[in-house]
């Protein structure tokens, strides 16, 4: 395994740097800006290599669109109801920047942070870690306390990808962090409806029209049920519950033509798939990405759940400490 850093652009008078770590097989690629994976190279099964990821080559294609592609997203993924929310028997009141509600911790959120990276090479030559940290400042945000937050990318030399997160807060506050890559694993050639989706779930968050928490669960049926592998369909942003056991791989996204595939790890208790239903992006290429163009596997808790303490809690106290963590397994079948 190798890694190489060079200089991906600039914004507000610091260099936002580019990590490029290198399996024996595989290339994943990593920004300062919003902790984000910017590019994966995979290859297929006849050896021909594809990115499988949205990503963008220039540093202005992230800052000036609202895909959230690659990006991580905090302090709270997915919408917050009316962009406010009673802590402590304090009510505090957060941007508005998706309607009247709250969408992924707004413009000074995690996803619009520069962060301190730290390369840390496995001495075994197997693994290779991208350690980011930043801070977040409840005058920016709105939100209760200040945080220090860790954000660890490692890669191994199995084609995994491991996204760790750690946080402190000096007041009580919310955290409930994701990450917001659109995979893609037929190399872009198509929309992800050629994808084959599982979920290990039996549920899902019922929404309203504004995809807001009801605040009830739905049995899977139909169309929603991906308990066994079936086409991704347009539509889908969709909070399910998962199941099963946290230690194996309950996600799976899958490319019959091309063999690749994703199998994912993780001890969130929910995963948002999101299909990019309408999405209408053109980049600094020329590159137009339409609607289907990837698909988002968001873990995280429950999208609003402070409205919602009997499902879920992301409320984080001054003495605790918040770690999650999720791996997603690459591979060719043949």
């Amino acid at each position: 395994m190798e890694i190489k850093k060079e200089v991906f652009g600039h914004l507000n008078g610091r260099t936002v740097n580019r990590y490029i770590i290198k399996t024996d097989d595989m290339r994943f690629s990593f920004i300062d800006y919003g902790a984000a994976l910017q590019k994966i190279v995979m290859p297929d099964r006849q050896g021909h290599l594809d990115n499988v990821i949205i990503g963008f080559d220039v540093l202005e294609d992230y800052i000036n669109n609202s895909t959230y592609a690659g990006l991580c997203i905090g302090r709270v993924g997915g919408r917050i109801a009316n962009a406010s929310f009673r802590l402590a028997d304090q009510l505090y009141h957060l941007e508005k920047n998706m309607g009247n509600h709250h969408m992924h911790g707004g413009a000074n959120g995690l996803s619009h942070h520069i962060f301190e990276t730290e390369i840390i090479e496995n001495h075994n030559k197997k693994e290779i870690a991208l350690k980011m940290t930043t801070e977040l400042k409840s005058e920016d945000d709105h939100y209760p306390g200040n945080m220090k937050v860790q954000i660890t990318h490692t890669i191994k030399s199995d084609n995994s990808w491991t996204i760790h997160y750690f946080a402190v807060t000096d007041q009580e506050t919310l955290f409930n962090p994701t990450n917001h890559t659109y995979f893609n694993l037929n190399g872009g050639a198509a929309d992800v409806t050629d994808h084959l989706l599982a979920l290990e779930s039996a549920s899902h968050l019922q929404t309203d029209d504004d995809q807001i928490p009801t605040g009830e669960l739905i049995a899977v049926q139909d169309n929603m049920d991906y308990r066994q592998l079936k086409p991704v369909r347009l539509g889908l942003d969709t909070a399910y519950r998962l199941t099963g056991d946290p230690c194996k791989k309950r996600i799976k996204l899958l490319h019959e033509a091309s063999g690749r595939q994703i199998k994912v790890q993780t001890d969130a208790p929910y995963v948002v798939v999101y299909s990019a239903e309408g999405m209408d992006f053109t980049d600094s290429t020329g590159h137009h990405f339409g609607s289907g163009a990837g698909i988002a596997l968001e873990t995280q808790s429950m999208p609003d759940a402070i409205h919602h303490p009997e499902l879920d809690d992301i409320r984080l106290k001054e003495t605790e400490t918040f770690q999650t963590a999720t791996i997603y397994h690459f591979s060719v079948h043949s």
